[in-house]
């Protein structure tokens, strides 16, 4: 199945600075999965992404800093690399100061082999979440989500409380006034960080459980 990431955080310097904590969090999960392993540019094509050499720590602070450079707005995003096989791999989102200024984000659009690996083992899902809740801390929210569930209806339902993609595997922090409901819904519960992260079920009925809030 397909999977989606992302966690959102208080910043604690300028988006280069920020860069090198998205640089340490590429190093802390390129051993959980072999298709984390091998991070490359994001290119025009096939051909350029293949001759590209290794994303480096060098090019990912310049790359943020000439999107700054280039940005008419204090807030911006990037999509400046990507691991695993070409065409199927997982590729690396960023905003800074985004949804509001000092707020900053990743995200990460999973791919094939890490998607099936995610099928395969909650220990990989919730690896994942701890790694990134600790790197990123202060946290605000964070969620590990599967594609394919039916739509929320937001003209009967509005939107869900918490402003965010809904997840099987969550990220609150403590000081979130959504933090209390989500324990109450939560099947898991695991403090990190500033915050902890909620198990809702299973990668299957979590959106019915969610739908309670």
């Amino acid at each position: 199945m397909e999977w989606s990431f992302g966690f959102d955080w208080r910043a604690l310097g300028d988006p280069v600075s920020e860069g090198r904590r998205v640089w340490e969090w590429i190093q802390r999960v390129r051993p959980l999965h072999p298709s984390l392993d091998l991070w490359r540019p994001t290119a025009d094509s096939r051909q350029e992404a293949e001759q590209s050499p290794p994303v480096t720590q060098d090019y990912l602070l310049q790359y943020i800093r000439d999107a700054q450079a280039t940005s008419r707005f204090p807030d911006f995003g990037l999509a400046p690399a990507f691991s695993g096989q070409i065409g199927q791999g997982n590729k690396l989102e960023l905003s800074f100061n985004m949804p509001n200024p000092g707020n900053d984000g990743i995200g990460l659009m999973i791919g094939e082999a890490l998607g099936a690996a995610l099928d395969a083992s909650e220990d990989l899902a919730d690896t994942l979440m701890h790694t990134t809740a600790t790197i990123f801390a202060p946290n605000t929210i964070g969620a590990l989500s599967r594609k394919g569930h039916p739509v929320r209806n937001l003209n009967r339902d509005g939107p869900y409380p918490f402003l965010y993609v809904p997840g099987w595997k969550m990220f609150f922090a403590s000081d979130s006034p959504h933090y209390q409901r989500a324990t109450q819904l939560a099947t898991r519960t695991a403090p990190v960080a500033n915050g902890a992260i909620f198990t809702f079920g299973t990668p299957d009925t979590y959106p019915t459980i969610l739908n309670q809030w």
